[in-house]
């Protein structure tokens, strides 16, 4: 069962959608559905065996998809897989930045390093991929953006602090970029 089906959220048909994180969870249950939906679905994400598996689920229903490894956390990956998305073809419709990573524990507990990792994965991802599909949209003069937050941006979770966090910042870029869009 789609995870948007009965859902026409907006026509896809023939489109080019990106897809962060769609190796596995809501990553792979928007690929899926994209690809069901008629568009070309370039499935994003680090363990290519599960971007494969993805792609085949999509090419076995009769879609089109091509999975491309990348580190979200590193800012030449995700301008390469730009460049290789556009190059391939041609264009980026839809973007959905959907990767994303979660700690559950005291704050007082987290280390540096896992908060630098949380904030590079859920946040500084959306910023990078955003930034660098944004100019291929504006000159097609069209294209959308799906930046995947969730309700603890808005209301926070005990044990969830550095995630609640990461993604208000997404729900605040989301907002901030809309307007300047």
């Amino acid at each position: 069962m789609s995870l948007l089906q009965g859902k026409n959220l907006f026509d896809v048909s023939g489109k080019v959608v990106l897809v962060t994180g769609a190796g596995s969870g809501l990553g792979e249950g928007y690929a899926l559905a994209f690809g069901e939906s008629g568009a070309t679905v370039l499935c994003a994400g680090r363990n290519l065996q599960r971007l494969e598996h993805t792609v085949t689920e999509i090419t076995n229903n009769g879609g089109s998809a091509k999975a491309y490894q990348v580190d979200v956390t590193d800012l030449s990956s995700i301008q390469s897989l730009v460049a290789a998305a556009v190059q391939d073809y041609g264009r980026i419709d839809v973007l959905v930045n959907n990767a994303g990573i979660s700690y559950i524990g005291l704050l007082q507990d987290m280390s540096s390093e896992d908060w630098e990792r949380m904030l590079h994965v859920n946040l500084t991802s959306v910023f990078n991929c955003c930034k660098l599909a944004i100019p291929y949209m504006v000159r097609q003069k069209q294209g959308k953006i799906v930046n995947v937050s969730s309700v603890w941006g808005v209301v926070g979770a005990s044990c969830e602090t550095a995630y609640s966090a990461t993604k208000g910042g997404i729900n605040a870029l989301t907002k901030a970029l809309a307007k300047e869009l």
